[in-house]
């Protein structure tokens, strides 16, 4: 499928593949940045693909789009190690390791605010990231 989306010159974003509600089957998360005119043609294309069930536009909106980001961050001493932490916290990270010279965080939230997060942390030193790719919902009713 990424296959369609590159000679058509769409660029993906992110694409997560995941199990779903009804076995058998897995729900693809595919974001892509495009005008309305490349997302209608990809909409139809996708539509068209015989493994396909069923295709939902989900607009920023009116969904809930999340991202895993797995961090880990350097920490030269301790007065380092307590503001990455104090940092973590407050922006709702998980610390799930640390080492003398590192903590590595976990935060699931909106792809904007991980960035922020990752931007923040490259001060004191990104020794390893990690991104799962966005996964959405469509809020409210059932879609």
């Amino acid at each position: 499928m990424s296959g369609m989306f590159t000679m058509r010159g769409i660029n993906i974003t992110s694409l997560t593949v995941s199990p779903c509600e009804k076995e058998g089957l897995s729900r693809m998360t595919v974001a892509i940045d495009g005008s309305e005119r490349e997302l209608e043609m990809v909409r139809k294309q996708i539509s068209n693909l015989i493994e396909v069930v069923k295709v939902v536009d989900l607009r920023r909106e009116e969904a809930i789009i999340r991202d895993l980001c797995l961090l880990r961050v350097q920490v030269k001493d301790s007065e380092s190690r307590s503001t990455v932490m104090k940092l973590a916290e407050s922006h709702n990270a998980k610390i799930v390791d640390a080492a003398l010279d590192s903590v590595t965080l976990e935060l699931t939230e909106e792809p904007e605010k991980i960035d922020r997060f990752v931007n923040l942390m490259k001060h004191f030193g990104v020794k390893q990231l990690f991104k799962t790719g966005v996964t959405a919902i469509g809020a409210g009713a059932e879609r």
